[in-house]
Parts: C-alpha cells; sequence; structure tokens
C-alpha cells in the first residue's frame, strides 16, 4: 500500500512539474513578446526626412539637364547662349525654392571635343550640395 502512494504522489509531483513548466514557458514568452513590442518604436529608424528633402533632387536634376543643355548645342555660339541661359533658369528656379544655387562653367576655348568643366553648388536652410564635373563637348 505505501508503494502505491508513493507512485501516485511521485505522479502527482511529476504532473505538477511539468504544469509549472508549461506555464513558466509560457510567461516567459508572453514576457519577451511584450517587451520587444514596448522596445520596438525606439529601434525603428525614420528615414522619411531625408526623403522628403527636396534639396538632392533638385541638385540632381540640375547637374543632370546641364549634360543635355551641352550635347544639345550645335555650335560654339548656341552653346555659349544655351550655357548662360540654362545658368539663369537653373538659379531663377532654384531661387523660387528657396535655394541658392551656384552655378559656373569654364572652358579655354571653342573647339569640337573641347572639355567645359562646371562646380555647382546648391545651399539651403536645411543643407549644403556641391560638385565639380565635366563634360565633353563635340
Amino acid at each position: 500500500m505505501k508503494n502505491k502512494q508513493k507512485r501516485e504522489r511521485w505522479s502527482l509531483f511529476k504532473s505538477r512539474k511539468a504544469q509549472f513548466f508549461i506555464l513558466s514557458a509560457l510567461t516567459i514568452v508572453t514576457i519577451l513578446y511584450f517587451l520587444s513590442r514596448w522596445l520596438e518604436p525606439s529601434t525603428v529608424i525614420d528615414t522619411s526626412s531625408v526623403a522628403l528633402s527636396e534639396e538632392p533632387f533638385v541638385f540632381n536634376n540640375i547637374k543632370e539637364k546641364t549634360f543635355d543643355v551641352v550635347s544639345s548645342s550645335k555650335n560654339c555660339e548656341e552653346l555659349n547662349f544655351n550655357l548662360q541661359e540654362y545658368k539663369q533658369v537653373a538659379e531663377n528656379y532654384a531661387l523660387s525654392k528657396n535655394y541658392l544655387v551656384d552655378f559656373n562653367y569654364a572652358y579655354p576655348s571653342c573647339f569640337s571635343g573641347m572639355n567645359i568643366n562646371f562646380t555647382m553648388k546648391l545651399t539651403s536652410t536645411n543643407m549644403q550640395l556641391a560638385s565639380n564635373f565635366s563634360t565633353t563637348w563635340s
């Protein structure tokens, strides 16, 4: 009879031990889940401010269209006129967006295959972008 009671107690003890293990595991998983949900907002990096700033897009657009102006010019007089006109248009457009653009170009003399050097700087209240680049006119 004593052996039977011991086995029943041992069985009851093992049963409670298993229940405690399952309950403990469930509690730990729940705590970790809620802890991760609580910490998640601070770990996500907000990059929307960079995507919303317009300055890099304006800057790159002015730079890209510079190459179009040079390649579309057929002779030296047209090249000089187009670059002067484009400089005014780019600076006025940037000014309308409350940006200051300093756009300069230089070439030694006019001949086919010459290299034209550009310096461009865009300044706004948020950032300053600058670039030196060149292209060949043919």
